[in-house]
């Protein structure tokens, strides 16, 4: 596990210019200056908001413990905590209702050993494995239905993926340990399963972002595609074969220089720790034309502790693509974690262990009533709550 992810996951881990255009075609390289005044609460941001508690009976011996979880949500809630020892998959209702669990871990041909992602292929539920191969299981019964293998694959580890269609992927890959002459090494590649080629993509990144978010892929509705990566000032778009830089960031003109990048122990004891600069986390989330990306150190904190995730001076940063106007508030959640949209909204899973504190800080402003209604809804107060939303930034 990359130190900066397990900072940001197990711990608990804006724009001042704005363009009017609405067709991809003009959509051009800016620079996005973002400060510590652009920062609001999160209730400004909220159009729709929902507190989906697990409602989980007391009969059952199911303790889902802060981890880095998983969900797949179609006509159910699929979700795991993504514990390595014990990759199982908790089945709910929409409403939250918990139905069964299953678990077919192990090392046999219809078994995958961990779960380093959930989703959905030919309407079966697919579990990823981080090397290039899903396992298939019927997702009613659960049974086993093959194997899917991406063609032309042989990479140790791929922290992230994304499906292009039509036998097209964008593939994070990781930090082999080599670099090139002005030491750095590529983040995505683009594979075709009908050729079986594998292209490496242009941007590439300092050692530092192997230990923070190697790179994420978010999908547009237009089928365009934004990519990020951890410790990058630029963030890019995919669309029609054609990878270009979309915006460059400028975090209160405080952004880490280049050469602090190059030395990953002193980035964290001196960047991360005393907050000397700020830095892009890497994450890409889209809920429909919604970006949601995480930023570092916009606005220190005066309290930073390393075993409080809520301490942590990271803000999200929410940008209307193609327009670029913008919202930013602090953030919450996992945030170094892959993260779940589907039709329109965001879902975070709030776990026990920090829902008190965003009751404290008044986090959810005129929407804590109801995360209120829904804790008393749960069947035990360490039972975690399913929140969905979205934003509007207009």
């Amino acid at each position: 596990m990359k130190y900066f992810y397990h900072f940001l996951a197990f711990s608990l881990v804006s724009l001042l210019f704005s363009c009017n255009s609405s067709t991809e075609e003009n959509i051009g390289f800016q620079e996005i200056k973002i400060t510590e005044s652009d920062i609001i609460s999160f209730e400004e941001v909220v159009n729709e908001i929902e507190f989906i508690p697990f409602v989980i009976p007391e009969d059952t011996p199911l303790k889902l413990s802060a981890n880095d979880p998983h969900l797949e949500i179609d006509n159910k809630i699929y979700f795991s905590v993504g514990d390595f020892r014990d990759a199982s998959i908790h089945v709910f209702e929409l409403n939250g209702k918990y139905e069964q669990t299953f678990k077919k871990q192990g090392d046999g041909p219809e078994e995958y050993p961990y779960i380093n992602g959930i989703d959905m292929i030919d309407d079966k539920l697919a579990i990823w494995d981080q090397r290039g191969t899903f396992k298939l299981y019927n997702k009613t019964n659960f049974d086993f239905e093959g194997v899917k293998k991406l063609a032309g694959v042989d990479i140790d580890f791929i922290p992230f993926y994304q499906s292009l269609g039509d036998g097209k992927w964008i593939l994070v890959d990781d930090y082999s340990g080599e670099v090139d002459e002005e030491s750095y090494y590529p983040v995505f590649q683009l594979l075709d399963e009908k050729t079986e080629e594998i292209k490496t993509f242009s941007p590439k990144a300092r050692v530092i972002t192997s230990n923070i978010i190697e790179g994420q892929i978010a999908e547009m509705p237009d089928k365009s595609y934004i990519l990020n990566y951890g410790a990058s000032d630029t963030i890019y778009h995919y669309k029609n074969d054609s990878l270009r830089p979309w915006i460059k960031l400028n975090l209160a003109d405080n952004n880490a220089p280049e050469n602090e990048k190059l030395d990953p122990e002193n980035f964290f004891e001196n960047i991360f720790a005393n907050q000397t600069y700020s830095f892009n986390v890497g994450t890409a989330l889209a809920a429909n034309d919604i970006l949601k990306v995480g930023i570092f150190g916009i606005k220190k904190s005066t309290n930073l502790n390393q075993d409080d995730l809520n301490t942590f001076p990271i803000q999200h940063l929410y940008i209307q693509y193609p327009s670029l106007e913008y919202k930013v508030t602090k953030a919450f959640g996992a945030f170094g974690g892959k993260g779940y949209t589907k039709d329109g909204f965001f879902y975070e899973v709030l776990f026990a262990e920090n829902i008190l504190a965003y009751l404290e800080s008044n986090y959810f402003g005129k929407y804590t009533a109801q995360l209120e209604a829904a804790m008393e809804n749960l069947e035990d107060e360490e039972d975690p709550i399913l929140l969905k939303y979205n934003v509007k930034v207009k």
